[in-house]
């Protein structure tokens, strides 16, 4: 999709169009989910999180003053939802737990090729997994991806230095053994 065509649908979104605020949500949902699984591991809570910041998208869409941000403003509201819900449900699964969850979201939707780097991905540290997951599937540039995750970026360099980093070593024990 244009970038140009998501603009426009944010100034009609604001004049109150529903059928411009629909398409939207149709556009930012795939990949607001795939970043929501990425935080949560756990696709129910992923859909509850996107929902909930596409409600609170609704009702602040007015207060965007750049239609060029609303990428990185709909990631920014993906995540402080996801946080949101993790609080309130207080949910503190075990680390295969995560795994085995995101690893049957992956099977169910994509190839060989695509699951075999999704399981070197979601071992990665939460952190270092946003970083990558943000900067080459849906190719943020650093300073939307400061944005995104409210910190420096000077750190998210740091961040995406380190995971690539460990991404490679991963790499190379999945080919290596056979994880």
């Amino acid at each position: 999709m244009q970038q140009a065509q998501v603009e426009l649908w944010v100034m009609e979104a604001q004049a109150g169009s529903k059928k411009a605020f629909s398409a939207l949500c149709q556009h930012f949902y795939p990949r607001a989910i795939g970043f929501a699984i990425k935080i949560a591991g756990d696709m129910n809570l992923a859909q509850d999180a996107v929902q909930d910041a596409l409600l609170k998208l609704s009702k602040t869409i007015y207060k965007l003053e750049d239609p060029a941000t609303i990428n990185a403003w709909v990631f920014k509201l993906v995540r402080w939802q996801v946080l949101d819900h993790l609080k309130i449900q207080n949910r503190y699964q075990s680390l295969d737990d995560l795994k085995a969850n995101e690893c049957e979201i992956v099977e169910a939707e994509h190839g060989d090729e695509i699951k075999e780097l999704h399981q070197v991905l979601i071992r990665l540290p939460p952190i270092e997994g946003q970083v990558l997951y943000l900067f080459y599937l849906e190719q943020f540039s650093i300073a939307k991806i400061s944005a995104i995750l409210e910190i420096a970026e000077g750190t998210v360099k740091s961040r995406l230095f380190r995971a690539r980093k460990l991404f490679k070593q991963y790499l190379e024990q999945e080919k290596e053994y056979g994880y």
